[in-house]
């Protein structure tokens, strides 16, 4: 069995001149949480549906759950070991719980039931009450009600959580972090929610303009990534000279820089720079990082 749950090389994808993916490299381990991160317009849906088999990528390739992508993916087989969540939240208007259980059970050879009622019980959902009578939030927890039934080996959740309120939002991800633990299920998900990522996820990726700019673990990142106020009147391409720095902001008396790497060697990089008087090295959380590099 491969480490990895999925992995993909090269991955693009275009809507006539516009690039949605541009060949966009990434490895997924199993049994990780994997945050995909970016603005609106990014790419990461169409990452998630080039994953599902939903649209063809026109260049690149990989495999998920060893599985290659290509003509004939995804396979029958490949279908009741992934749990999808869209956006959309697609599910019959006209059904309740009750109904797409039954359904459910029918048609998915991984099916239990008891898994399926404790989700229910625990979001503390209706089972008859009708999808067209249910908020965008109790969708979005009988989404995964569903999904989870289906006992997967690997989650694609794309902005889970729009609609959840902030103590729902933390409830359903604590829960799905709990069971993917429990299970060794591998998530893989976008989230504009950094501030809950960066409390459950072991991984993370973010993507601007279709292209991959950072895929590391999330302890990781947070020790290499820093921000870096240094005084005096230095030149900005004596700054940029600087291994690592990504982005140099003019501010009063001096410059606010975010770069990559060690805190005490780019310290002594700043400091002996002409004209410096100063240099101070901060950590970032999440978010800082996030608008370092989209910005």
């Amino acid at each position: 069995m491969s480490e990895w749950a999925i992995r993909v090389a090269g991955l693009t994808k275009r809507y006539g001149p516009k690039t949605a993916l541009s060949a966009v490299d990434l490895a997924v381990p199993r049994g990780s949480f994997f945050a995909v991160l970016g603005p609106n317009g990014a790419g990461k849906t169409t990452l998630m549906r080039c994953l599902m088999g939903l649209i063809r990528p026109d260049a690149g390739g990989g495999e998920v759950l060893g599985e290659p992508l290509g003509p004939g993916y995804p396979p029958l087989s490949l279908k009741p070991r992934i749990g999808y969540v869209s956006q959309a939240q697609a599910l019959p208007e006209g059904m309740t719980a009750r109904d797409l259980f039954a359904l459910c059970r029918g048609l998915h050879p991984r099916w239990d039931d008891r898994t399926a009622r404790r989700y229910l019980d625990l979001f503390e959902l209706p089972d008859t009450l009708p999808v067209r009578h249910m908020s965008t939030g109790m969708r979005a927890q009988l989404s995964l009600t569903l999904v989870m039934g289906g006992g997967p080996e690997l989650l694609i959740l794309d902005e889970p959580t729009l609609g959840l309120d902030p103590l729902n939002r933390h409830q359903y991800l604590q829960v799905l972090l709990a069971d993917s633990l429990e299970t060794g299920c591998t998530v893989f998900l976008s989230s504009h929610d950094l501030y809950q990522i960066e409390r459950l996820a072991d991984r993370v990726a973010i993507l601007v303009g279709g292209r991959l700019v950072v895929a590391d673990g999330l302890d990781d990142l947070k020790e290499r990534e820093k921000r870096v106020r240094v005084a005096g009147p230095v030149a900005e391409e004596a700054l940029r000279g600087v291994q690592g720095v990504r982005r140099a902001v003019r501010e009063a008396g001096g410059w606010l820089l975010y770069a990559s790497g060690e805190r005490e060697a780019l310290e002594r990089a700043f400091r002996a720079l002409p004209g410096v008087t100063g240099v101070q090295v901060f950590d970032q959380s999440l978010e800082e990082i996030f608008i370092s590099y989209v910005s």
